[in-house]
């Protein structure tokens, strides 16, 4: 395995076109310029640094019984900055190392001092750093080699088109000690492995330090070969490599394995059918040693993969605990008991792989009593992905003296494109309820429901959010469109962040489902069956196109779907063909309604205005073709084939029934009347499980 610093994937930027209480920060009247994630401090001073071809970047030489680990940080940290400035300005600098570097005259000079953390006693310290730009030479000072690459980021993000960067001063320490992002790799789809370390490239640029991979059943067990077949599964070799990749640049990569709730994938393989709790193959039966046995073969071949000292059994929605085979065999044990001596016997398979147990904090909310025989030890990871919620509910676990992290959601799964406004409001309610209740993490979760057919890329403006929320609480939102846009995309005019925003605001289909959007909804059902379509209504449907027709101007002027097949340039690809999708299911709604009431009454329609929607509709089934093509070929730039043929069945079958009706236009045949359906939470649920080939909760 070689673990060189290559060159990231993530095309670096041209300029082409601490405190509980510190919850929002504005930049300086002075003009502060636009950095991800705004630093605490920042004060500007007259004049400016030039960079040439001698400026050196000098890296300290660690004394430590870590030293290899942490110079390889930071050569990598520095090599970074290196590509960085060489695409911004043409300017390839050198790198050098001393023990005591000197401030000489054109130096970027990096420094380790323990005392440069504003707040040195606070755990957050780790990632303070200092920053001082001059004319005559540049001083990054940190406690870290972490805080020796957020130093670096910051530089690097100042520098303009003609090598100049500000005369500043910059003091900087996060809020949050664990900032990350949990990536679902279960639900339908799994990332290269290009992709999975161009990933671990943004969670560096964003100064995020954890990533986590949500399994159910995508990893190649050796014993348990038949849980990762067929869905291109992660191995071990793979996740070593991508361990020490994300480590040397300061990522921990925490394994996560889901080990109670979500098992039906497990399940429903005839060997481990037995393991269950109900028929409906759902959870682990925490009653049957088995279980144990099984889990710890797992954990035997999973978690020493991982360098990290935590690990993430997940054991959340366990809904049949306590209705199955436990009823039986432990009927003196109620759900939350079962549930609680569940995580004793996995905290005790953990550590025997010296790891601490983290798991949602769902099931103990709903038990609170059984909280006090959870071993203060373990990590409650307390989540909710609506915009409104109680804020309170993380300091219940705080005050039973629990360590707790805060998870919002980027709101992108069972959408077309993410519910964005739902997004950054539930991430920044977390965020708030975080610093005053003193979470120690921040968990964005990316969740993939029903075949993740949800793009990667559309989720980077929510990563983004979260990676600021995380370090300095709320900026304007005018200022974090204009950093997102600049350093993630190199877009200099905020226009990427702005569409993000306003693509993100079209949901309105004249009905709403729980947990996602009714778009999406539209562009999946069956024109026959018409569960969802019968629901649109003509005017918010109109309004949406409306909302649609700038957004669509902007891509197609910028020629999104010509975009580079980079991390980034995929990124706009997706965006673009979000929109495209996002439009089909406004239009396939309009053609819904006119078709549904022509099957009432017939007559409505004569032959011309068949002819006219028969016509409309075929347009619509030859259109969704094109992008079930471009939605294949996207999945696979970035993704194993995985679960695909389950998202290009549905799709079919919603191409098929458009073409039926365009037919049965044309004849004159109305089929009878659409069943009346009901939009219910459970409803909809088993409703798109059936039409997944799944069994219903």
């Amino acid at each position: 395995m070689s673990h060189v610093a290559r060159p990231s994937r993530i095309p670096h930027h041209r300029d082409s076109m601490g405190s509980p209480k510190n919850t929002r920060h504005r930049p300086a009247k002075t003009g502060a310029p636009p950095i991800l994630p705004m630093p605490k401090r920042l004060t500007r001073r007259s004049g400016e640094f030039r960079l040439d071809s001698s400026t050196p970047i000098i890296v300290p030489t660690i004394d430590s019984a870590d030293r290899h680990e942490q110079d390889r940080k930071l050569f990598i940290a520095a090599s970074q900055a290196k590509r960085e400035i060489l695409d911004r300005t043409g300017i390839d600098v050198c790198i050098e190392a001393a023990r005591h570097p000197d401030p000489k005259a054109g130096s970027i000079i990096c420094r380790i001092d323990r005392s440069a953390a504003p707040s040195p006693r606070q755990t957050t310290a780790r990632d303070a750093y200092r920053l001082e730009v001059r004319a005559k030479r540049v001083l990054i000072s940190a406690p870290t080699a972490d805080g020796i690459r957020h130093g670096l980021q910051t530089f690097c993000q100042l520098i303009t088109r003609s090598a100049r960067v500000p005369s500043i001063d910059i003091v900087d320490q996060p809020d949050f000690l664990d900032r990350g992002i949990m990536l679902d790799v279960s639900r339908g789809k799994v990332p290269t492995q290009e992709t999975l370390e161009d990933l671990v490239e943004l969670c560096c640029r964003l100064r995020l330090n954890v990533l986590m991979l949500y399994i159910e059943h995508t990893f190649n067990f050796r014993r348990h070969p038949e849980i990762g077949r067929d869905s291109s599964p992660l191995n071990a070799e793979r996740l070593l490599e991508l361990d020490l990749h994300a480590a040397e640049r300061g990522v921990e990569l925490i394994p996560c394995l889901q080990s109670l709730g979500h098992m039906e994938r497990v399940l429903g393989i005839d060997r481990y059918a037995h393991l269950a709790e109900s028929d409906r193959l759902w959870s682990l039966s925490p009653s049957r040693p088995e279980t144990y046995a099984f889990l710890e073969e797992l954990y035997d071949e999973f978690l020493p993969l991982f360098s990290s000292p935590r690990f993430n059994a997940n054991c959340d929605e366990p809904f049949d605990l306590g209705r199955g085979q436990s009823a039986n065999l432990a009927p003196e044990k109620d759900a939350g008991r079962l549930f609680s001596d569940h995580i004793h016997q996995l905290k005790k398979l953990s550590r025997r792989h010296g790891k601490q147990l983290m798991v949602w904090a769902d099931f103990a909310h709903a038990y609170p009593s059984e909280l006090k025989r959870i071993d203060r030890d373990v990590v409650l990871l307390d989540w909710w992905y609506e915009e409104k919620f109680d804020a309170d509910r993380v300091g219940k676990l705080r005050r039973m003296k629990f360590e707790a992290w805060v998870c919002p959601g980027t709101s992108s799964w069972n959408c077309l494109f993410p519910r964005v406004a739902n997004s950054m409001g539930n991430i920044e309610r977390w965020s708030r309820a975080g610093r005053e209740h003193g979470a120690t993490g921040l968990l964005n979760t990316d969740w993939g429901d029903f075949g993740h057919y949800n793009a990667l890329g559309v989720s980077f403006q929510s990563y983004a959010w979260g990676a600021q929320q995380a370090w300095s609480g709320s900026i304007e939102a005018s200022t974090f469109d204009q950093s997102f846009s600049r350093h993630i995309f190199s877009d200099t005019n905020a226009q990427i962040g702005r569409l993000y925003r306003k693509l993100g605001d079209i949901h309105e289909a004249g009905f709403r489902i729980a947990n996602g959007s009714a778009l999406q909804s539209l562009y999946f059902d069956h024109l026959g069956a018409s569960f969802f379509l019968q629901h649109g209504r003509k005017g918010k449907l109109e309004g949406s196109a409306r909302k649609l027709e700038p957004i669509l101007k902007m891509i197609r002027e910028q020629e999104f779907t010509q975009a580079d097949d980079d991390f980034i340039g995929l990124a706009r690809q997706e965006l673009a063909w979000a929109a495209q999708a996002t439009l089909l299911s406004v239009n396939k709604g309009l053609a819904a309604i006119e078709f549904n009431d022509w099957r009432i009454e017939p007559s409505r329609l004569k032959a011309t205005g068949r002819r006219t929607l028969s016509r409309r509709i075929e347009e619509l089934a030859t259109e969704q073709t094109e992008q079930l093509s471009r939605l294949e070929r996207l999945w696979l730039a970035r993704s194993g084939i995985s679960d695909f043929k389950t998202t290009q069945k549905r799709i079919r079958r919603s191409i098929a029934a458009l073409r039926t009706g365009a037919r049965q236009l044309r004849k004159n045949t109305p089929p009878p009347r659409a069943k009346v359906s009901q939009l219910g939470l459970l409803t909809v649920y088993d409703h798109v499980r059936k039409e997944m080939g799944m069994r219903p909760r």
